[in-house]
């Protein structure tokens, strides 16, 4: 099975940016064990001004949004993904939009073959195939790491692929090399 990362699109300079976002969604809040606290918040944000916005499908940081659109695809693929709205507006042009705070089930997914930085971040992310296949998620976060990260499966990419999204951006993540024993 292939797997890609979802990844916001960053040649795309005019898109929306939320302020404030991390102040209110900590990382102890974006747990899916902690979900339930997040029904109980009035989600709203104000987007930085710039001379031009773009309302693309998926901001990444500082946590995973998206589009409503884009919401309705993926919410096809895993049931288990949890959704919570948010609020996102534009003072100056009086514009509000409905994105999607996405909570992805946590998946022991990593490979021992995954990389870090000296100071605990990311460097190369490899899956370990076995695990990923051992959980029947289609969307899912790998766990075990500082960063958020989102992983699909082949048939939602090609999924997204098929559709006129904008702002996303999907690399196939490296899965574990199978070492076959040598005979003789």
């Amino acid at each position: 099975m292939n797997y890609f990362i979802l990844l916001q699109d960053n040649r795309i300079s005019d898109a929306i940016e939320p302020v404030g976002v991390s102040k209110v969604l900590t990382r102890e809040l974006l747990d899916e064990e902690n979900a339930h606290e997040l029904e109980a918040m009035n989600l709203q944000f104000f987007i930085k001004d710039k001379a031009k916005n773009e309302y693309v499908d998926y901001l990444q940081t500082p946590a995973p949004l998206l589009s409503d659109p884009l919401k309705q695809l993926l919410q096809k693929y895993d049931k288990h993904t949890y959704f919570q709205s948010v609020v996102l507006t534009d003072l100056k042009k009086m514009r509000q939009e409905t994105y999607w705070l996405m909570l992805p089930p946590k998946v022991d997914c990593m490979s021992l073959q995954s990389e870090f930085h000296k100071d605990g971040t990311l460097r190369r992310l490899v899956i370990d195939e076995h695990k990923a296949k051992a959980v029947s998620h289609r969307i899912f976060q790998v766990d075990g790491i500082r960063e958020t990260c989102i992983i699909i499966n082949l048939a939602v990419a090609e999924s997204l692929l098929r559709r006129d999204f904008t702002g996303i951006r999907l690399i196939q993540a490296e899965k574990q090399s199978q070492v076959t024993p040598e005979r003789g």
